[in-house]
């Protein structure tokens, strides 16, 4: 075998040696027996060399003390060859056990999906469902459909129908419930306060008031009685009905630092892949911690028919950066605390075309690391909540 060929059995590298005192490198290098091959001069202060791969490893230390960058260009022979092979047979591999595993379960059943529910809990009829037999996992032969139907029915005598289909790796169940139960008035009950309020109005359809206009109210207190008189003068208990206005405050609070943390990109970049299918996920490659590394996915969909699971594969891009702490001007900070805090009174139901009146407060946090702006704000709403007795 010529010295080429054993060279590029045993893997060699192209290296680009770039800087000043190239010429005592090249003395150094054959000072330490070092072979190289076609080494080619392209300016005064570079050179291409090509040497083999445990002899790069003997160049490294050569190069400190000297200004002298060195940057692999390429890699070639047999063990890259046989490294990169290994590697695609790896996926070839796991290709074909993955579509195996894809074809094993498409025979079971992973999901359940309900419609047509109006008064039923819809955790109560999963819950039956399963005691039936129709559950996440269970192979579909198991299961019978016609069994599960005529179960559900005895168990919620509101059900007039019930249908479950099995559509690939689903299931169905469509549900019709009857109009037996009673509407909220069907019943004979009261009218109390669901909340501290000013009265402001009362209507009362049936029954009796039992607070005034401008009356303070709390949380539980009596509005309208379900006690009336009908048209001979009889009095009666039965459903109250009416509608009870109040001027109801609410407050809402947010908070906001006044150091944000900007993210610095060190340069260093890491690629993760994973391959879920159905709801299994399989991570291919390490994955590193979000508060150190910007993380940006894409995807690839595959769909093999109704009956099989989708498969989804994912290359995550993993940026590494730096967090350096940046001060928040305060009226900054202030306009998003008070967004916040608006964030918050919108998720207990107030909106800003009710608001009669608004009042807020800022406050410094006591670490003096951020702001908190309390907003109070002042509606009208309808504060009855009819119980029957």
């Amino acid at each position: 075998m010529t010295s080429y060929g054993w060279m590029w059995w045993q893997g060699y590298v192209t290296v680009r040696l770039r800087g000043p005192g190239l010429e005592r490198l090249l003395n150094k290098i054959a000072d330490l027996d070092i072979g190289l091959h076609k080494v080619e001069r392209l300016t005064a202060d570079v050179i291409i060399i090509r040497l083999r791969v445990r002899d790069f490893r003997r160049l490294r230390p050569l190069l400190r003390g000297t200004r002298i960058n060195v940057s692999i260009l390429d890699k070639h022979g047999a063990a890259f060859l046989i490294r990169k092979f290994r590697l695609r047979a790896f996926f070839a591999v796991g290709l074909v056990a993955s579509v195996l595993l894809i074809l094993y379960l498409g025979n079971f059943l992973w999901f359940i999906e309900v419609t047509g529910l109006e008064t039923l809990p819809l955790e109560a009829l999963k819950m039956a469902a399963e005691e039936l037999g129709l559950r996440a996992g269970t192979a579909k032969c198991q299961i019978q459909p016609r069994a599960v139907e005529a179960g559900l029915m005895k168990r919620f005598p509101s059900l007039v129908w019930a249908d479950v289909r099995l559509n690939g790796v689903k299931a169905e169940i469509r549900l019709g419930e009857g109009d037996g139960l009673q509407s909220e008035y069907g019943t004979s009950g009261q009218i109390y306060a669901k909340k501290d309020g000013l009265v402001t109005e009362i209507r009362a359809l049936r029954g009796t008031p039992q607070v005034r206009e401008g009356a303070t109210v709390r949380q539980g207190d009596l509005l309208i009685a379900g006690v009336y008189s009908d048209a001979r003068g009889q009095k009666q208990f039965g459903a109250a009905q009416g509608i009870v206005k109040a001027r109801v405050w609410y407050e809402g609070v947010g908070e906001t630092a006044l150091l944000r943390w900007e993210p610095i990109p060190t340069g260093r970049n890491h690629t993760q892949y994973v391959l879920s299918i159905g709801p299994i996920t399989i991570p291919l490659g390490r994955s590193y911690a979000r508060d150190s590394h910007l993380v940006e996915g894409k995807d690839w969909n595959l769909y093999l028919g109704r009956a099989m699971v989708p498969i989804r594969w994912t290359r995550l891009e993993y940026q590494e950066v730096e967090r350096v702490s940046i001060r928040v001007a305060d009226q900054e900070a202030e306009r998003a605390a008070y967004a916040l805090a608006w964030e918050s009174l919108m998720a207990q139901g107030v909106s800003r075309e009710a608001v009669l009146e608004e009042r807020h407060r800022t406050d410094l946090i006591i670490d003096g690391d951020g702001l908190r702006v309390t907003v109070q704000v002042e509606v009208q709403e309808d504060i009855g909540l009819f119980l029957s007795q």
